[in-house]
């Protein structure tokens, strides 16, 4: 059987699963924005195997803020397309079109589960969505809030397939001592790692923390990371008169274990704005696997799988600096109550962020559509 899949990049995290369904199937893989970062912030990149049948879509022709050169060769690829069966993660509306005209088989591999409602436009978008959904031979969600998305949008319960997303586990890569401005020992160390852009919530974070540091000066927040909003955020921790806080700017791969580790709490702020959000937050993956306490907005996908609440940490009101402040000054300096909440992050990780498992069921979901694509045919 051949596959075609559509995503933006190969990733670390994507490494495990596409090596699998490569040895699985006969795999075409069509990396949209590989070389390339989300919303334009550096990232990085897996090289692609040379074993593996690609091809990588190249193109600045930028038009209204769309990148219409790569629109224009992905339809070109899809038309030239020999495969059974489309999985795609990216152009969703694009990709589910060109399978309808080419007769083929459409898989829709997806985290995302909130859409804004606000204008007419997004509306429009809204609606074709749904219909996109209802027409999919099946749709793979990454998480339960995206399976819970398309179940109310009355897709069937037999073409709807669930596993949560993986993350790649660093406990085990070498840890180095930091440096940093402030002194951090014997103090309650927050962390947040991503990029900084307003979607990801860092000022209200900030806020949270300012109000914190006035109660308490054994406190500390590292914010880990780099993009547009950098600057703009460090004048607001000056404005707030916060002291106890360090902007590292983008972290390596090879860093980062030593940042997972030195932290107490890992928090993931993210807030609701226009249609960006966090779909689901891998660094909560990536935290767990270190055992740490998780502290999560409710605009977070991965807060809903990850987080027992009260358990391995807690999930706030997004964009609410009050609850997360509340939530940070709840495991401030308990230091029983943060390993118990390690430990049990721990636990967690290991059930839920299984490779094998969400390859079982991604092939799961090809399989029914490759078998209802045969009784059809039969019939």
């Amino acid at each position: 059987m051949k596959l075609t899949l559509i995503h933006p990049a190969h990733m670390d995290y994507r490494k495990d699963l596409f090596e699998k369904l490569n040895q699985e199937y006969d795999v075409t893989f069509v990396f949209t924005k590989q070389g390339r970062g989300q919303k334009n912030v550096f990232e990085e990149q897996e090289r692609i195997p040379e074993n593996w049948n690609y091809s990588v879509i190249k193109t600045n022709t930028i038009f209204l803020g769309k990148d219409v050169g790569m629109y224009i060769q992905l339809i070109q690829e899809l038309f030239n397309d020999k495969s059974d069966i489309i999985i795609t993660s990216t152009s969703w509306h694009l990709c589910w079109l060109i399978s309808k005209i080419k007769n083929k088989k459409f898989i829709l591999m997806t985290e995302f589960w909130h859409w804004n409602n606000s204008s007419f436009y997004r509306k429009i978008i809204n609606l074709s969505i749904r219909m996109i959904a209802k027409r999919s031979d099946a749709i793979f969600a990454m998480g339960t809030k995206s399976y819970s998305a398309y179940s109310s949008m009355d897709v069937s319960s037999d073409k709807l397939f669930v596993h949560p997303q993986c993350a790649v586990d660093y406990s085990n890569n070498p840890v180095k001592n930091l440096k940093f401005d402030i002194e951090l020992d014997n103090k309650i160390i927050f962390l947040f790692i991503g990029r900084l852009v307003e979607s990801k919530g860092v000022d209200v974070l900030l806020r949270a923390f300012s109000k914190l540091e006035q109660e308490d000066s054994d406190v500390v927040l590292i914010v880990g990371g780099d993009g547009h909003s950098k600057t703009k955020l460090e004048v607001l921790s000056r404005q707030l008169g916060i002291k106890n806080i360090q902007f590292t700017g983008r972290i390596e791969k090879k860093d980062i274990s030593s940042y997972y580790s030195m932290c107490d709490v890992f928090v993931l702020p993210s807030i609701f704005i226009n249609e960006s959000y966090e779909p689901w937050g891998l660094v909560v993956n990536e935290a767990m696997a270190f055992g740490k306490a998780i502290i999560a907005s409710s605009a977070v996908g991965s807060a809903y799988d990850l987080i027992s609440p009260n358990q391995n940490g807690y999930i706030v009101r997004e964009n609410s600096s009050n609850d997360l402040y509340s939530a940070m000054k709840q495991i401030s300096h308990d230091k029983q109550r943060l390993l118990e909440m390690g430990n049990k992050s721990r636990i967690i990780f290991d059930n839920k962020n299984n490779f094998e498992s969400f390859f079982l069921k991604l092939n799961e979901c090809i399989e029914f559509v490759a078998n209802s694509s045969a009784k059809k045919r039969s019939n």
